[in-house]
């Protein structure tokens, strides 16, 4: 549309990260160390549309130079995180990209909890570079003394109405802090990959 805008604030996590990563598990007693091991082995993606699940690691095994329907035996979308793990679990997959965001915190981890898998049973052979947490952003052509009360009332809200602020993030999350579009310069190549990926499918 051409309108310009400008981030001026990201959620963070509870760790004090600002993002998180795509993973790569196999079973822990597998033989697989790196993604060169899995060569014409099977791999589970999670969804054409899942940053975590199947953007990032194409755009990462671009980057090695991997085509992965080429490199692997076979691909697949497992439908969900859940499914993923599970594939692999049962042997459909012998690796499987999930989202993680700590030791503490990944989809591995609340599957755990949950009783439907265990967090022993898997390792991971890759990890990518942080994946940016969405930012807040105002339009570039806002007055300044507008943008500064926007700034000024989200940093202010923990302090000002702490209930609110752990309300919208159930207490998981720590204050919102600024950020400058620069920060999303990875995320703007990885858009554009994926943008020539879709382009390729189509024609």
């Amino acid at each position: 549309t051409g309108v310009k805008t400008e981030a001026f604030a990201i959620e963070v996590n509870q760790d004090g990260t600002k993002g998180y990563h795509s993973v790569l598990y196999v079973k822990a007693d597998s033989p697989y160390k790196s993604i060169e091991d899995l060569k014409g082995k099977n791999l589970c993606l999670v969804d054409p549309n899942s940053t975590s699940g199947n953007n990032v690691p194409r755009y990462a095994l671009s980057k090695m130079g991997i085509t992965p329907d080429a490199y692997f035996s076979k691909v697949v979308y497992a439908g969900s995180h859940e499914n993923a793990v599970i594939a692999v679990q049962q042997g459909t997959c012998d690796a499987a990209f999930n989202w993680w965001n700590d030791e503490n915190e990944s989809n591995l981890m609340r599957m755990d909890r949950k009783g439907m898998a265990k967090y022993a049973d898997y390792r991971i052979i890759y990890k990518s570079d942080l994946i940016v947490n969405s930012p807040y952003a105002y339009l570039t052509d806002l007055p300044d003394d507008l943008k500064a009360k926007i700034r000024e009332a989200f940093f202010s809200i923990q302090k000002n109405d702490k209930a609110a602020f752990d309300k919208i993030y159930e207490g998981k999350a720590q204050p919102w802090q600024p950020v400058d579009n620069a920060a999303y310069k990875p995320v703007i190549e990885l858009i554009k990959f994926v943008d020539e990926l879709r382009k390729k499918k189509a024609s």
